[in-house]
């Protein structure tokens, strides 16, 4: 709980806890820091790095340089080993973000998330690109002439193989990291890269001659061979775990390149690809070893592969590095019922145990993979379901569309039905004197107003000649009158 928590953390902070909290948050910041819940995972980091130190001390292990460790028994090993240019978990180092990092000598980019099992380079989702970056190139430990890197890596997803993408790239060439098309790395470098398209399920190992001063349009030399391995993990498999790695080996001399693939992570070790290295970049002899730089990279397409990157083991010199991979814990014990029981077998069953019990120390290893494979699964099935509801909502808008569609539709063309018939119904009746307003006015107003006045009109003009004919009559009878009387 938090009150045990502070407790330890207070402790702690009497020696490894309080320096490291102190060097993040300046002097007596760990006790103060532990009321805060926001701080607590920081310093339950800075507890579990403490007690890693002592395990480790404990059975003989030395730190390798803030990273990881290393057996200290093997001392020739020790000596070859390139601490700046390796890491192994567990990964306790935290960068000046307060994140956790493989290395103090390496850098993280783009969408990678250090976790403390493994650096996943790649998250379950599409688009993404992430690279892991050594710091420093190898300068004087490629005099050698015979480096040899191991990287310790998982490719994993849900996807069809033919949906599978796009893959991993293991580099090592001049200059810092520059992002590109190339597994999430640019395409044109001096150096050499082992791609790992998990599209095609193959491995290419490219050795390319591309100078920063040449001309933009000079295309590069390349050497390149391949071999068909199928790396990738299905993730949706019941068997799948933590387990589930793969091994690749890269030996560089001034003027070849050999790549060999450990597909299970049992030591088995089958050659890959052969190529040498460019005329004009091999004429440098180990100065071109000695500018490049370790890294690598990841991207994804279309598809949510997720590729993880356990470890990375550089060393100086390839046959010292022959002997540290035959010093497994799986080579201890003589194999069979017949092999001899002296004190060397008794002291390789020993050293086993306690290497045993280390891994059993380290436990959480296992629960952060399950954990992180959870949550992947988690976050596919939100995925998947937020696909689902907007399918459905496309489909109920969609059909929403379609009915006010077909409802506007219907509507439009009663409308002008309408206004058709009442238009036509009009123009008949207003057009047409016989048939319309005309032919009712005469056929039925004009009689029935004019009828009254029909015969009203002659009896006054029968009177009025009357009266014309009597008033002649009149007017000759006095006329003839007044003549006689002359």
């Amino acid at each position: 709980g938090a009150a045990a928590l502070e407790q330890s953390g207070k402790a702690a902070a009497s020696n490894i806890g309080a320096t490291r909290a102190a060097a993040l948050y300046g002097v007596g910041a760990a006790p103060n820091l532990l009321r805060h819940k926001t701080m607590r995972p920081l310093l339950a980091t800075l507890l579990l790095a403490a007690t890693a130190d002592e395990q480790h001390a404990k059975h003989g292990i030395a730190p390798l340089n803030a990273g990881g460790w290393i057996n200290k028994d093997d001392a020739e090993t020790h000596t070859a080993m390139l601490y700046f240019h390796s890491f192994v978990p567990p990964f306790v180092s935290i960068d000046e973000n307060a994140t956790l990092t493989v290395s103090d000598q390496w850098r993280a980019h783009g969408d990678t998330e250090v976790r403390q099992s493994f650096a996943r380079l790649t998250p379950f989702q599409e688009n993404s690109a992430g690279a892991l970056w050594s710091a420093f190139p190898f300068g004087d430990a490629a005099n050698s002439e015979r480096l040899s890197i191991v990287m310790t890596f998982r490719l994993s997803g849900r996807a069809q193989a033919l949906d599978a993408g796009e893959g991993l790239a293991l580099w090592l060439r001049e200059g810092p990291f520059v992002s590109g098309k190339a597994f999430g790395a640019s395409d044109r470098f001096v150096g050499a890269a082992a791609l790992f398209d998990t599209r095609v399920n193959q491995v290419r190992l490219v050795a390319s001659d591309s100078l920063p001063d040449d001309p933009s349009d000079r295309e590069p030399i390349l050497e390149a061979a391949a071999c068909d391995v199928s790396l990738r993990k299905d993730a949706s498999r019941d068997d799948y775990n933590h387990r589930n790695k793969s091994r690749a080996r890269l030996v560089a001399t001034p003027n070849r390149l050999r790549l060999l693939i450990d597909e299970a992570n049992q030591n088995e070790w089958r050659l890959c690809a052969d190529v040498e290295v460019p005329k004009r970049v091999a004429e440098r002899g180990a100065a071109w070893l000695g500018a490049a730089h370790l890294g690598v990279s990841a991207a994804t397409g279309t598809s949510r592969d997720s590729h993880d990157v356990v470890g990375v083991e550089a060393f100086a010199d390839s046959r010292a590095h022959d002997a540290h991979l035959q010093t497994g814990w799986r080579k201890f014990l003589p194999r069979g019922t017949e092999a001899p029981l002296d004190n060397e077998r008794l002291k390789a069953i020993e050293k086993m145990v306690d290497w045993m019990s280390f891994k059993l120390d380290h436990l959480s290893h296992v629960f952060e993979h399950s954990t992180a494979a959870f949550s992947a699964q988690v976050d596919r099935g939100e995925d998947e379901f937020e696909a689902i509801v907007d399918d459905e909502h496309n489909r109920l808008m969609q059909l929403d569309d379609s009915i006010e569609a077909s409802l506007s539709e219907d509507l439009e063309r009663r409308v002008l039905e309408l206004q058709l018939a009442f238009k036509s119904n009009f123009e008949d009746k207003v057009a047409d004197p016989e048939n319309g307003l005309d032919a009712t006015l005469s056929e039925k107003v004009v009689p029935e107003v004019l009828q009254p006045f029909e015969d009203s009109w002659r009896r006054p003009f029968l009177v009025l000649v009357g009266a014309h004919v009597v008033f002649g009559v009149g007017v000759v009878v006095l006329m003839r009158r007044v003549r006689k009387m002359v």
